[in-house]
C-alpha cells in the first residue's frame, strides 16, 4: 500500500510556467493524495489558474518567500498520520510523469531516507543538469553538483548527498515538522541545502533519485523575480552563506566568525573589483551588514538545529566537497559553450623557440655587463643609484620641490613613478632592481616581442625571429652599455604598446592590456609622445566603431605626462616636456642617414671600430645598410603585397624615423656646461618595431616561403649586435658597480641624524670655471634627478645667491655666507678631485677654504676634500603643496584601473542578468 503523499505547490507570479507544472502534476503515474496550492500575492493571473486547477484547496497569502509559502501550505493539511510524505513544488518546476513514482520507490527501498530530491534539469536546455544534489566547501560556500553538465546517464548511480533542491523534493512529514521546515532567513538560495544539513544532523539520510526528473525554468532566486542581476545574485547567495556560517558555527568560534565579517567583506570587495564585478561590491556589503544585525535570525536557526540534532558535524564531512575537487571542476557555470571554443592554434613560447631565444638573450645581457654580477647598485653614464628605501622613492615621485634648494616646484617626472615601482620590487635594496633590469633587459625584450608578434601572426617561426631581432637591437644594447634606464624601459614596452594599442578596440580587456605599456613608454621616453599621439589616432581610426576603448587606453599615459606638459607650457618651454628623464649624457648626435640606418650615437661608433679592425677602408654605413637590407626588404614586400594591412605600420615607421631625426635637434639639457641632445635611440626603436611588424605582415602571405628570409634576418640581427658587444669588452665599462656610499663617511653619519643635511659641492671644470651643486643626505640618486631642474633657462635667485657665495668661498673672499648656508641646511663643503686643465682653480679653492675660520678641514676623502661647518638655526625644508598627494594618487589610480581592466574576469558562473524562461515545456 502506498503512503499518503500531499503535494504542496508554492506560486508567486508564475502564470507563464504554472500551466505546465499543473499539467505535469496531474499526469503523474502515482497521483498525490491531495494538491494544496499557496499563492503568494500574484498579480499576473496565477490565482485564476489555480482556482481552475485540480488543486483541492488554494490559499491566498501575501508576498512571501518560497519556504514560508510552503510552511503555510503544510499547516493547512489534514492531521498527520504515520508514514505521510510531503512533495514540495515551486510553480516553475514541472516534474516528469514518473517523478513521484521514482521518489516513492526510492524511499520504499531505503527506509532511512527522510529527504529525497530529483534530478533537476534546465527548461531551456532539457539535456543539461541544473543540479543533481547540493554540497558545500569547507568554508560553507554552496555548490550545485554537476551544474551545466550534459546528462548522459553518467551520474545515475549517485545517491547520498548533503542537500537537494528545495523544489521537487519528497520529505517525510514528521521529519519536516521536527526540523521546523525551511529556515525563514533563507529566502531562496541554499534553502534546500540547509534542510538537508539539518536532516543529516537529526540522523536522517538525504538522497537524490536520478530516475526522478524535474524541469525548472529558473534558479531558486527566480521564484519571486523574473530577472536577477549578477549583483542581486551575489547578495542573496552571500547572505545565505553568512547566515549558515553563523548558524552552523561552534559556540566558541561564533564570536570570531561574527568579528571577521567586516574584514572579509573588505577582502572580497577587492576580489570583486579584480573580477570586474563592481556592482557586486555593494551587494557584498549589503549581505554582510544584514548578517551582522540579524542576530535574532541566527539565534533562532541555532535553536532549530539544536532541537533536532542527534548526530555530530563530523558525519557531514564525507559529503562535503574538497578544495581540490572545486578547483578541478571550476569552469564557466551557465556557459556550456565554453567547452566548444576554438583551441588557440598560435605557436607556444617553448614550441616556437621563444625559450631558446630568451636563453641566448640572458647570455648577451651577462656578457654586456659582467662587471655588475653580484653588484647591488650601479652607477655611471646616465645612471645613478636609487634611494635607499621604497619610502624615499615614492616621496620623490610626489610633486612639489624638484631640486635640492626647493627653488623649482612642480609635478614630478612620470619616470619617477616607474623608478618607484621598479625599486619596490626589491625593497631591501631598490637599486638591485636596476642592476637586474640592465642584465635581463635583452631577455625581457625577447619575451615582450615574442608575445606581441604572436598576436599578429599564426606563423610558427616569425615570433622567435622577431624576438631575436628585438632582443639584439643595437639601440637596446647601446642603452644598456650607457646606463640609459628610460630608453631601456621604453624599448621593452614598445612591442606590447604598439601591437596592443592597435588592437585596443576589440575589448575593454585589450584596452587595459595596452594602457600599461603605453604609459610606460610615455613615462620612460617622452620624446616618443608625438609618435604615441599618431599611434592613438591610428588606433581610433582602425577601431572607429568603438573609439572609446583606444581613448581609454591612453588615459593612464595622459595622467602621467599631462601635468608635466602643462607645467612646461606655462613655463614657456613646451618642448622641454620631451626631455629624457635621468642624468643627461652628452654625445655626438647621429646624422639623418645614421638615423635611417637605426644607428643612434654609440652604435655607429662601435660598428666603425669593428669594421676598421676587420676590413680597413670599408665605410661602416654600407655595412649597417647591408645588415638592415633583409628586414627592410621583408617590410617592403608587405607594403607591396598587403598594403591594406601594412599602411598603419608604415605610418609608425615614418613617425619613428622623424622622432629619431628630431631628437638630434633638441638640446634641452646640459651636463657641466655641455649641451645634451635627446637620445635618438627611442625613435630608432619605434622604427625598428614598425619594420618588424611589416615583415610579419609579409610573412603571412606565405609562411613556408618566408622561413629562409626569416633566418637571414635573424643572422643579420646577431651580426648587428656584435659591434656593441665587442665595444663593451674593448672599452672601459661605462656603468660599474656603485660604491657602498657616494658621500664621505662624515656626511653619511650626519645624514643619519638629518636626512636633509646639505653638502655644497664645488666642481672645478677648467681655469676660471667652477660648477656648484647642492646634494643632500647620502648624495644624489637617479630618482632625485628632475627634468624640471635640468631644462631651466635661467637660475633662480636663491641659486644665483648660492653660486656667488660659492665663488666667494673658492676665491678667498671674506664674505659672511653663514646665514645663507644655514637656510639651506648646508653643513659641509666638498671640493671634488682636480681634473685635467683645472689644477689651478682647484688649488686656489683649497687654499681659500683652508683659510676660512668658519670651516673645519676634515681632509681628503674618496670623493674629494671635505670641510665641515657648525650650522646655526637651520631653515625649514620646503613643504610639498597639497595637490602633490592627490596627483600621485590619481596617477596610481589610473594605472591600477588599467591593471584591473587587463586582468581576465574571475568568473564563477554567468555574470550577466539571468531570466527565468516563460515555461518549462512538456515531457515527452
Amino acid at each position: 500500500m502506498l503512503p499518503r503523499v500531499f503535494a504542496v505547490l508554492a506560486v508567486s507570479d508564475g502564470a507563464a510556467a504554472l500551466p505546465a507544472t499543473l499539467a505535469a502534476v496531474a499526469a503523474q503515474t502515482v497521483a498525490p493524495e491531495r494538491l494544496i496550492a499557496v499563492d503568494g500575492g500574484s498579480r499576473d493571473g496565477s490565482r485564476e489558474l489555480l482556482e481552475a486547477s485540480a488543486a483541492r484547496s488554494v490559499l491566498h497569502e501575501r508576498r512571501l518567500p518560497y519556504g514560508s509559502l510552503i510552511g503555510r501550505g503544510v499547516a493547512a493539511l489534514p492531521e498527520p498520520e504515520p508514514g505521510d510524505w510531503l512533495w514540495l513544488l515551486a510553480h516553475d518546476a514541472a516534474p516528469h510523469p514518473r517523478a513521484l513514482q521514482a521518489l516513492l520507490g526510492h524511499v520504499d527501498a531505503h527506509p532511512s531516507v527522510a529527504v529525497v530530491g530529483p534530478k533537476v534539469m534546465r527548461a531551456d536546455e532539457p539535456d543539461r543538469f541544473a543540479e543533481l544534489g547540493q554540497t558545500m566547501t569547507p568554508f560553507g560556500r554552496s555548490i550545485l553538483l554537476h551544474e551545466g553538465e550534459l546528462d548522459q546517464g553518467q551520474h545515475d548511480d549517485v545517491s547520498d548527498v548533503l542537500g537537494v533542491a528545495e523544489t521537487g523534493v519528497l520529505v517525510r512529514r514528521d521529519a519536516f515538522a521536527a526540523l521546523g521546515g525551511f529556515d525563514p532567513a533563507l529566502r531562496s538560495i541554499d534553502a534546500g541545502l540547509d534542510l538537508g544539513v539539518r536532516a543529516r544532523l537529526a540522523g536522517h539520510r538525504v538522497a537524490v533519485e536520478p530516475r526522478a526528473r524535474v524541469r525548472r525554468a529558473g534558479g531558486p532566486e527566480h521564484f519571486q523575480s523574473r530577472s536577477v542581476s549578477d549583483a542581486q545574485r551575489v547578495a542573496v547567495a552571500r547572505r545565505a552563506q553568512l547566515h549558515r556560517r553563523l548558524a552552523y558555527a561552534h559556540p566558541v568560534a561564533l564570536v570570531a566568525h561574527w568579528l571577521l565579517l567586516l574584514p572579509l567583506a573588505v577582502v572580497r570587495s577587492v576580489l570583486h573589483l579584480l573580477a570586474k564585478r563592481p556592482a557586486a561590491v555593494l551587494a557584498e556589503w549589503r549581505a554582510t551588514l544584514a548578517s551582522i544585525v540579524s542576530l535574532g535570525a541566527t539565534a533562532r536557526a541555532r535553536r532549530r538545529i539544536a532541537a533536532a540534532r542527534e548526530a555530530g558535524w563530523r558525519t557531514l564531512r564525507p559529503l562535503r566537497i574538497r578544495w581540490r575537487q572545486v578547483r578541478s571542476g571550476r569552469r564557466a557555470l551557465g556557459d556550456p559553450t565554453r567547452a566548444q571554443q576554438a583551441v588557440d592554434e598560435r605557436v607556444g613560447f617553448v614550441e616556437g623557440a621563444g625559450l631558446w631565444v630568451t636563453a641566448l638573450a640572458v647570455v648577451v645581457g651577462i656578457v654586456l655587463s659582467p662587471q655588475l654580477i653580484g653588484a647591488a647598485r650601479a652607477t655611471g653614464g646616465a645612471l645613478l643609484p636609487l634611494s635607499g628605501s621604497p619610502a624615499e622613492l615614492w616621496a620623490n615621485a610626489l610633486g612639489g620641490p624638484q631640486d635640492a634648494l626647493g627653488a623649482v616646484v612642480g609635478p614630478a617626472d612620470p619616470f619617477a613613478i616607474v623608478l618607484a615601482l621598479l625599486g619596490t620590487l626589491t625593497p631591501w635594496q631598490p637599486s638591485t632592481s636596476i642592476v637586474l633590469l640592465l642584465m635581463l633587459a635583452p631577455a625581457i625584450a625577447s619575451v615582450t616581442a615574442f608575445f606581441a608578434v604572436r598576436r599578429l601572426t599564426a606563423s610558427r617561426w616569425a615570433p622567435a625571429v622577431a624576438a631575436a631581432v628585438w632582443a639584439l637591437a643595437p639601440t637596446l644594447l647601446a642603452a644598456i652599455v650607457e646606463g640609459r634606464v628610460g630608453p631601456i624601459v621604453a624599448h621593452l614596452a614598445l612591442p606590447l604598446a604598439v601591437a596592443g594599442m592597435l588592437a585596443a578596440h576589440r575589448s575593454w580587456r585589450a584596452a587595459g592590456a595596452a594602457a600599461i605599456p603605453v604609459a610606460l613608454v610615455a613615462a620612460a621616453a617622452p620624446v616618443l609622445l608625438p609618435a604615441l599621439v599618431v599611434l592613438l589616432v591610428l588606433a581610433v581610426g582602425l577601431g572607429w566603431r568603438r573609439p572609446l576603448r583606444p581613448l581609454a587606453a591612453a588615459v593612464p599615459a595622459a595622467a602621467l605626462v599631462v601635468p608635466v606638459a602643462v607645467d612646461r607650457w606655462l613655463a614657456g618651454i613646451p618642448l622641454a616636456a620631451l626631455a629624457d628623464p635621468g642624468v643627461p649624457r652628452p654625445g655626438e648626435a647621429p646624422t639623418a642617414v645614421e638615423a635611417a640606418l637605426l644607428a643612434p650615437e654609440g652604435t655607429m661608433a662601435g660598428l666603425e671600430a669593428v669594421v676598421a679592425a676587420v676590413a680597413p677602408g670599408v665605410d661602416a654605413a654600407w655595412v649597417a645598410l647591408a645588415l638592415l637590407v633583409p628586414l627592410a626588404a621583408a617590410a617592403l614586400a608587405a607594403v607591396v603585397l598587403r598594403p591594406g594591412r601594412a599602411w598603419p605600420w608604415l605610418v609608425l615607421l615614418l613617425a619613428g624615423y622623424a622622432t629619431a631625426v628630431g631628437a638630434t635637434r633638441l638640446a634641452l639639457t646640459s651636463l657641466e656646461g655641455e649641451p645634451a641632445t635627446v637620445w635618438a635611440g627611442s625613435g630608432a626603436s619605434l622604427a625598428l618595431a614598425a619594420l618588424v611588424a611589416l615583415a610579419v605582415v609579409a610573412v603571412d602571405v606565405d609562411d613556408r616561403r618566408g622561413a629562409a628570409p626569416g633566418s637571414l634576418v635573424a643572422v643579420a640581427a646577431v651580426v648587428a649586435a656584435v659591434p656593441v658587444i665587442a665595444t663593451s669588452f674593448l672599452a672601459p665599462a661605462v656603468v660599474v658597480a656603485a660604491p657602498e656610499r657616494r658621500m664621505p663617511a662624515f656626511v653619511d653619519a650626519a645624514a643619519d641624524e638629518d636626512a636633509r643635511v646639505g653638502v655644497l659641492v664645488l666642481h672645478p671644470l677648467a681655469e676660471g670655471v667652477v660648477a656648484v651643486d647642492v646634494e643632500r643626505g647620502d648624495g644624489r640618486t637617479l630618482d632625485d634627478v628632475s627634468t624640471a631642474e635640468l631644462v631651466r633657462t635661467a637660475a633662480d635667485p636663491v641659486e644665483a645667491e648660492l653660486a656667488q657665495a660659492a665663488v666667494d668661498l673658492a676665491s678667498g673672499g671674506d664674505v659672511d655666507v653663514a646665514r645663507l648656508l644655514d637656510d639651506q641646511r648646508i653643513r659641509f663643503v666638498l671640493l671634488e678631485q682636480e681634473r685635467e686643465g683645472a689644477a689651478g682653480v682647484h688649488d686656489r679653492a683649497q687654499r681659500s677654504l683652508d683659510a676660512r675660520g668658519d670651516l673645519q678641514a676634515i681632509g681628503q676623502t674618496e670623493a674629494g676634500l671635505l670641510w665641515q661647518r657648525e650650522a646655526g638655526d637651520v631653515g625649514e625644508p620646503a613643504e610639498r603643496p597639497a595637490w602633490a598627494g592627490w596627483l600621485l594618487a590619481g596617477q596610481l589610480a589610473a594605472l591600477a584601473g588599467a591593471v584591473v581592466a587587463a586582468l581576465p574576469s574571475l568568473r564563477r558562473g554567468d555574470r550577466a542578468r539571468t531570466r527565468r524562461t516563460d515555461g518549462t515545456g512538456e515531457w515527452q
